[in-house]
Parts: structure tokens; C-alpha cells; sequence
């Protein structure tokens, strides 16, 4: 953590050195391309700056942009590599992933550089009108980015709620070496961001800002994974029933893929973040791995074939060729690859929160289970029968069905790890080996490598950090 704060601290020095010239007619002269932090944050208005600033921050490759949704699809069941590669994600998918990986190494990095970002926004002495509405939403992207950490870097809650987590990070401090908390630690922490965040967030507007149902559905989620099932069900219902979100309908869920814009019909999207024609990340971008780009990354014949040919989501999925030449699926739920405007980023949709509101029924209460379920399914598969299943069976369905909806958003090896479910890959033609012989296809649970290693830069810079088992 150390050498992520220095890169702050190294910033506000040569702003220092500027301000401190060897003439006393410009020692008090700020300089004309930066200002320093108290006083960017002095205002309401630079305040807002700020926010956008953090806001863009989530788009970076190594989160939102690209290594967050495909390190969860790829590491677990939904997609793999092809043989004809440009050399992106390959020890994710074999599972020889090392310490001083890049991947891993800069999805923590720019993690803690976007919290920073929010902690100065929190921690700013500013009034105004609309400074607590600018610091609810900054709190929810902590408790966010939180969230991600510590399901990528750290065993589930579910699992070990007394296990190292990731440092928690409250306050710009560029001496400081932080220890590893508890994952129970971290899961208060983000608990208390996003109940801080729903208190004052602003009403709905656009699907590119964070709004109180919003926030509350990425606090349901949580619950989820911590196991509270009844404070999940509270929040998911809350959201079902008194937000303003609808479920896109099976006849317009092609369009809605297509529409790379901000939604400001509070149709299926609570939260994503803007990849708009100036503010995106180009050929290094989402989509490009899938369609209209590199084309790295496929669908898996084990993940396409539980679509039903009349289920609406099947048709993201087109039979064709990799690169090299195999029969294999196209993901098209990201279209805009080479688009002007690109592909927005989804983090939290309607449809998980109905599935959400399923999934913690369990065990009490089927008949709910069935309902929230049932209700997404008729808008996915028209004509496919309800689901009537009870016990272990339709909590089965349930997991099968968030499988099959958030495919390509990045939860399903996290949703895995913490219901404790064994990998099982399909050999798929044209994959890189999964390991030799591909060994590495079946990942069991427990199994030490599918929580990421601690980077070794913050191993290095760090004597306060422990490294996670088998590293």
C-alpha cells in the first residue's frame, strides 16, 4: 500500500516544489496544470469534479473496463482463451497465476488509488447544498470497490469470516503501512459505506450515477454474500417493490444491449459506468475481447447450452469460428466494440436483485423463492414452464439461472466460491490448455487458487502484509 499512497505523496511534493520557486515574486503563485488537494476540495463544485474523477476511475482496464468482468467469468465456468491469442488472461485461465502477476498486481493498485480518491472526497470540509448527495455517492464507490477486493484477494465470508481480508483505507495518510483486516472487518466497512451512501444519495436520474435504490441494491448483494439472508431479502425486496426500476421485457432485450447510451428510463439498469464517444478505453476495452476487437474470449459450450432456444439471452451467443479456425460462441452482449460510443459497463442490474430476493427466500421461505425467480424467467423465457422445484433443487435453479443472466458481468467464480461449488470446465476446441493435459479444467473447492495472490510490489513495499496461502 505504501507505494500506492508515495505516488500521492510524490504529487503533492512537486506541487510543493512549484509553489516554493527560488523567487520570492512567484512564492505564492499556484501553477497553471494542478492545484493542490485542499484546495480542489475546498468547494462544492471542485467537489463535484472530484466525484467525476472517481466515477471515471472505475472505467480503468484493470477494474470496470476489462480485468474485473472477465477475471470472473474466465477463472470460473463461462468462457476461455482461445490457442490464436494475443497473450491476455492465459494464467487465469490455466491457474498459474503468480504474485508478481500484472493483472492481479494492477486491478489492487488502481482499486486503492480510486479509494483514495473517494476517502479525500469524504473527508473534505465543504458545505453546500448538494455536498452530502457528492459524498453519499463516493461512499458507495468505496464500499464498491471493497467489495471487490476482498471476494478477489481473500477467502469468502461464508467460508472464513475470521480470514485476512484487505486493508481497510479510510483516510490519506502516506506513512502508512497498513495490515491486513479481517474479511468480517472489511464487510462492516462496506456495509457502513453503503448504508452511509443510501442516506443521502441523490434520486434517480441517469443509470451513470449512483442513486439510493441503487446503492441499496449493491448492499442486498452483500448481505448475499455474507450469508444474511434475511437483511438480503429486506433490501432486495425494499428495492423490487418501492424502486422505480423495471425489468426489461423479453421483446426488448436485444435493443437493450444495442443502446450504448445512459439510461434515464430506470429500465433494468440501476448502476453502470459511462464509456461514452471521448471517455473510454478504445481497442484495450470489454467488448473488444469478445467482438469487433481481439476477439480472445468465447462463450463456453457448457454455459450455452443451458439456454433454452427460446430463452432471449441465447441470443447474445452466435455459433461460429475462433480466430484459429474451431466452432465456438461469439458473446455479443457488449456490440459497441468499434462503435463511437461504446458499451457501458454493468455492476448492478434489476434482474441479480430479483434473483437476489430468490436466493435469501432460502430456506424459509419457497414460495417467495419461486416468485421473484418465476417473475425474472417470464421476462427471459416466455415460454419456458414456472419453475416448481423445492430443497436443494431450486436452490440449484436459482444459482443456474444467475449463471445464465449475469454471464459475462464477472460474479459467477465469486458467487462459487461462496457457495462453496466445485469448478468443472468443458473442454472446449480451440481453448489453450487449461494446465498440462489440461488438468486445470476442475478447480475443487477449497482450493488455495482461486483466491488471488497479495501483488508482490505491496509484499515488497509493505512489511505489515500477509500473503495469501500457496503463494
Amino acid at each position: 500500500m505504501k507505494n500506492i499512497i508515495q505516488r500521492f505523496s510524490i504529487t503533492a511534493c512537486t506541487v510543493a516544489i512549484l509553489l516554493s520557486g527560488c523567487s520570492k515574486n512567484f512564492i505564492n503563485k499556484t501553477p497553471n496544470d494542478s492545484v493542490p488537494v485542499s484546495q480542489a476540495l475546498n468547494t462544492q463544485s471542485g467537489l463535484a469534479d472530484a466525484l467525476n474523477g472517481a466515477y471515471s476511475g472505475l472505467r480503468a482496464v484493470s477494474l470496470y473496463g476489462r480485468d474485473f468482468p472477465i477475471i470472473g467469468d474466465l477463472q470460473a465456468d463461462n468462457t476461455y482463451v482461445e490457442t490464436k491469442n494475443a497473450g491476455r488472461y492465459l494464467p487465469q485461465y490455466n491457474y498459474s497465476v503468480v504474485s508478481s502477476d500484472v493483472v492481479e498486481g494492477e486491478m489492487w493498485n488502481q482499486a486503492y488509488i480510486d479509494i483514495l480518491r473517494v476517502n479525500n472526497i469524504i473527508d473534505a470540509n465543504v458545505t453546500g447544498p448538494n455536498v452530502a448527495a457528492i459524498k453519499a455517492q463516493a461512499y458507495a464507490i468505496r464500499g464498491l470497490l471493497y467489495f471487490k477486493l476482498v471476494n478477489i484477494y481473500s477467502k469468502p465470508y461464508t467460508v472464513d469470516s475470521t480470514s485476512l481480508g484487505v486493508p481497510i483505507i479510510l483516510h490519506f495518510n502516506p506513512n502508512l503501512f497498513p495490515a491486513r483486516n479481517k474479511v468480517s472487518e472489511v464487510y462492516s466497512q462496506i456495509v457502513s459505506d453503503l448504508k452511509m451512501a443510501m442516506a443521502a444519495a441523490p434520486a434517480y436520474s441517469s443509470s451513470v450515477r449512483i442513486s439510493k435504490y441503487a446503492a441499496e441494491a449493491l448492499l442486498a448483494r452483500t448481505y448475499l454474500y455474507m450469508g444474511d439472508n434475511t437483511d438480503a431479502k429486506t433490501a432486495a425486496v425494499d428495492v423490487i417493490n418501492n424502486s422505480p426500476f423495471t425489468l426489461v421485457t423479453a421483446s426488448s432485450y436485444g435493443a437493450f444491449w444495442q443502446n450504448p447510451a445512459a439510461r434515464t428510463d430506470a429500465v433494468e439498469t440501476m448502476f453502470e459506468v459511462d464509456c461514452d464517444a471521448i471517455n473510454n478505453n478504445g481497442f484495450d476495452d470489454l467488448a473488444a475481447m469478445y467482438y469487433n476487437g481481439y476477439n480472445d474470449i468465447y462463450c463456453s459450450s457448457q454455459l450455452y447450452n443451458l439456454y433454452s432456444a427460446t430463452d432471449v439471452r441465447r441470443s447474445l451467443l452466435m455459433p461460429h469460428n475462433t480466430k484459429s479456425g474451431s466452432p465456438a460462441y461469439m458473446v455479443l452482449k457488449f456490440p459497441n466494440a468499434q462503435n463511437t460510443d461504446r458499451d457501458n459497463l454493468k455492476v448492478i442490474r434489476l434482474s441479480e436483485v430479483y434473483l437476489i430476493a430468490a436466493e435469501a427466500s432460502l430456506p424459509n421461505n419457497e414460495p417467495d423463492a419461486l416468485k421473484y425467480l418465476n417473475a425474472l424467467l417470464a421476462q427471459r423465457d416466455p415460454l419456458a414452464a414456472p419453475y416448481v422445484l423445492t430443497g436443494p433443487l431450486l436452490l440449484q435453479a436459482i444459482v443456474t439461472e444467475r449463471r445464465k443472466e449475469l454471464a459475462f458481468e464477472g460474479d459467477r467464480l465469486y458467487d462459487m466460491n461462496r457457495l462453496q461449488l466445485p469448478i468443472a470446465r468443458a473442454s472446449n476446441p480451440g481453448a489453450i490448455p487449461a494446465g498440462p493435459s489440461n488438468i486445470n479444467l476442475n478447480i475443487p473447492y477449497p482450493d488455495n487458487r482461486r483466491v488471488a495472490p497479495i501483488p508482490q510490489q505491496e509484499m515488497t513495499a509493505n512489511p505489515n502484509m500477509v500473503q495469501n496461502p500457496g503463494y
